[in-house]
């Protein structure tokens, strides 16, 4: 039936339906679905095939979602992987299998984080995750807590953000990147929020983490403390230093920060010698909402440098380009 259908690519979808109706073998069925998900023009029998899988008698409801769950993961297509989560996911819930529930839920919202034009929303949907932790595995409420905790923050969620972490942080016991940039994210909430003991008593926690990470944010986190104290002093000149010596990755962030004070010191030519910077500093294609944050700031910022030296049509175009990003 297969090679028939193959041979009537108008037909395929209508006979291999035919051929599902009649098939209780899970392994021939998976062959069915690996087949199906290889071509977009027969994503539609996927859901078809899944349920199939899912509603045979011939196998236990829990291995029959393993064996899903584990093929899913092979899947390269994101959009046909939430689909296929997403079935996980309402079976589960039907079924009463929570286990499977928590898997499926904790999966979809990894691919769906992602997307930075829907970072409220999946916050949201990825809060439902916090209802199943119980049945999650250490490892992946480890995950589910730090990444939510990231999110947190990047949608200016610092409370949240804290609560994540420390969460998190009870479950993790090695100092791995994920854990390192959840921390970092955390001390970064507190700073928001100006509560600059815990920023500090962090700080010196995270410093001493033995990850290759925590090095250049441990530098430059330190120096925009200062900086938020209004200890110019001590904050110019190490944010000077760093907007040389840190990585490309930091320059955009560091010289927000100094660009910053410089406005509240109304040092204009200050101002004027890190904006003619502007091509070593900007990335040309943002990847995190914090980059798109900062990348704005940084043209509102010339945006008021540009009004204040009366070029109203350039300042106008630098906060156009402001809002567009935010």
């Amino acid at each position: 039936m297969k090679s028939i259908a193959t041979a009537f690519p108008a037909h395929y979808s209508e006979i291999m339906e035919c051929c599902l109706q009649e098939e209780n073998r899970i392994n021939t069925l998976f062959e069915v679905l690996e087949e199906v998900t290889t071509c977009e023009k027969n994503f539609c029998l996927v859901p078809k095939v899944v349920t199939r899988i899912l509603e045979l008698h011939t196998i236990e409801t829990e291995e029959s979602l393993q064996q899903l769950f584990d093929f899913t993961k092979t899947v390269n297509n994101d959009s046909l992987k939430i689909s296929l989560y997403s079935l996980i996911i309402s079976f589960s819930r039907e079924r009463g299998v929570p286990h499977y529930v928590a898997k499926g839920l904790l999966q979809k919202y990894l691919i769906e984080r992602n997307d930075l034009k829907q970072l409220e929303k999946t916050f949201q949907m990825g809060q439902e995750i916090l209802y199943y932790t119980n049945f999650l595995s250490r490892e992946e409420k480890i995950t589910s807590y730090f990444r939510m905790a990231l999110h947190a923050y990047a949608i200016k969620k610092f409370e949240e953000c804290i609560q994540l972490c420390e969460k998190g942080l009870l479950l993790e016991e090695e100092d791995t990147e994920l854990k390192a940039r959840a921390y970092l994210a955390m001390i970064n909430s507190f700073s928001q929020l100006r509560d600059f003991e815990a920023v500090e008593r962090h700080l010196n926690i995270f410093e001493k983490m033995k990850n290759d990470f925590v090095v250049v944010p441990a530098k430059a986190t330190k120096a925009f403390t200062k900086g938020r104290k209004r200890e110019y002093d001590v904050a110019i000149p190490m944010l000077r230093q760093y907007l040389v010596e840190l990585g490309k990755e930091y320059r955009l962030h560091i010289a927000d920060e100094l660009l910053e004070i410089y406005f509240q010191l109304g040092d204009l030519e200050s101002i004027a010698e890190i904006l003619e910077k502007e091509e070593e500093l900007l990335p040309e294609h943002p990847q995190t909402p914090h980059k798109y944050t900062t990348f704005g700031r940084f043209h509102r910022y010339k945006g008021f440098y540009q009004f204040s030296k009366g070029l109203l049509d350039e300042g106008i175009e630098s906060f156009v380009k402001f809002r567009i990003v935010q």
